[in-house]
């Protein structure tokens, strides 16, 4: 026993000053947040294989046999969802994946354990459809089906090859992520207690019948699976805020609190910007259309198109939607300022919305929602006043970078459609789509959508979202007769 645990100390410690010594250099340079600190799925691998195999040890014994065959076992299973999991994961260069399932399995892993081991717990009550439920909610289903059967297994050891509880733990689990797909409010999850209790209760009927167990510990039993359920949820619900805040992940949950109009940035925005404000409002509402017939996350568009604009906040006024009167602050300055203070709005709300911890996701489509667009009218206005002199087109340019998805990419021409559909005298169907069109052409033609996926398929369909949700804002309505 104890020259076991002097080896796993000593293994421990080698690791640790291996991965420092990989990473001593890059740290010197700058510092990486924990947000964005890239895990290799090998380590996360080694970790979950050395708390796994030492809570089996403890369970059956430090035997020379029982070591080799756990060490076979375990190796094996956590090498095959390694695997499993760089290809899913790794692939999307979603590395803040492997942390998560990492985490989530050895805090279930203890639980088990805990729970195992205290006479007064069944362990009916191991909570692991909670792992399905968070990992559903964070990454995807197809993980979390592999995690969940992982635990199971591991319950199902710990257990003395208990497959009862194998089998009640993987339906509870797999209950758990489909009630969770579509989980958007947090109010949500308390339906998915009501269907994990629900599921747990079947199979311990059906358990309790092929078993022929006496009713009165079948009766028993289902509280424990009532409590599972209800258990599953608390874990969920306070686990979740942390690991979303922890890795800067965006769950459906946090856009729907995000597209809160009571959110601080947005009633600023409301307060001291209104045009800017309103114009944000109705590019949410280009863009949730049009990123439904294309597939793309609506709601993620809806909210990155409702913050996109909260550099404004810096200097409204210089902004044409904020302006009142003919009279425009730019008359007084020549083209290159009043570019750059155009230009000068990425960087803000960036910044803004840094400083109110917005997660990366809404950042990227600030950052990226004018690409390296041209800022036409100064830039003319600039060759005008420069005849003499040739005019850098760079200097009148957005810093970028273009689009990198197709969210990005709809709040970008949402955003230029919405602000030239304005000057369209009397609008119709028809001139509205025009408008529509040349937009899009132009900024395909200016490879501002070269960067991410959206297709020549999906532009169209865009294109015929724009124009009947712009037709239906700007309708004209009917002149009813006056009362004499």
């Amino acid at each position: 026993m104890v020259r076991w645990r002097h080896f796993l100390r000593r293994f421990l410690i080698g690791l640790l000053k291996l991965t420092d010594e990989k990473g001593r250099e890059k740290k010197k340079r700058k510092r990486v947040p924990l947000r964005e600190t890239r895990v290799s799925p090998w380590l996360i691998g080694v970790a979950i294989f050395l708390i796994l195999f030492w809570i089996l040890l403890i369970e059956f014994g430090f035997f020379w046999k029982n070591v080799l065959g756990l060490f076979l076992f375990i190796g094996i299973i956590v090498v095959m969802l390694s695997v499993y999991i760089k290809r899913y994961a790794l692939d999307r260069g979603d590395h803040n994946s492997l942390a998560i399932i990492g985490l989530i399995t050895v805090i279930m892993a203890l639980i088990i354990e805990v729970i195992h081991v205290t006479p007064e717990l069944s362990s009916y009550l191991v909570p692991i459809a909670s792992a399905g439920m968070l990992i559903t909610i964070l990454i995807n289903s197809h993980l979390a089906m592999v995690v969940v059967l992982l635990l199971s297994i591991i319950l199902a050891l710990i257990s003395r090859f208990n497959f009862d509880l194998f089998f009640f733990a993987l339906i509870g689990g797999v209950a758990g992520i489909f009630s969770s797909l579509d989980v958007r409010h947090r109010r949500d999850l308390v339906r998915a207690g009501l269907y994990i209790s629900g599921a747990n209760m079947v199979i311990i009927a059906m358990i309790g019948l092929i078993r022929q167990k006496p009713f009165t510990q079948l009766g028993e039993n289902f509280l424990w699976g009532i409590g599972n359920g209800f258990l599953s949820v608390i874990l969920t619900m306070g686990i979740l805020p942390y690991l979303e805040e922890l890795f800067s992940i965006t769950t459906n949950i946090k856009l729907l609190e995000l597209s809160d109009f009571n959110q601080p940035l947005l009633k600023k925005l409301m307060m001291e910007a209104p045009g800017t404000y309103h114009h944000s409002i109705i590019v949410g509402n280009l863009v949730e259309n049009a990123s439904e017939l294309i597939g793309a996350n609506s709601l993620l568009a809806r909210v990155g198109a409702y913050y996109h604009d909260i550099g404004k906040l810096k200097n409204p006024e210089y902004f044409a939607e904020n302006q009142e009167g003919l009279l425009s602050k730019h008359d007084d300055l020549t083209p290159n300022m009043s570019s750059l203070i155009l230009i000068s709005h990425v960087k803000e709300g960036i910044d803004l919305a840094r400083g109110a911890k917005l997660h990366r996701p809404i950042i990227n489509i600030i950052e990226q929602h004018h690409g390296t667009s041209l800022i036409h009218y100064f830039y003319h206005k600039a060759m005008e006043e420069n005849k003499a002199s040739k005019v850098g087109e760079e200097k009148y340019r957005y810093p970028g970078p273009k689009p990198r998805t197709r969210e990005a990419a709809i709040v970008m021409l949402a955003d230029a459609v919405e602000a030239t559909s304005r000057t369209v005298e009397e609008p119709s169907y028809e001139r509205l789509r025009n408008v529509v069109d040349k937009m899009i052409n132009d900024k395909f033609i200016d490879g501002q959508l070269n960067d991410c996926d959206i297709t020549l398929v999906n532009l169209h369909r865009i294109a015929e979202s724009f124009a009947h949700t712009l037709t239906g804002i700007y309708h004209t309505r009917v002149e009813y007769p006056k009362k004499e």
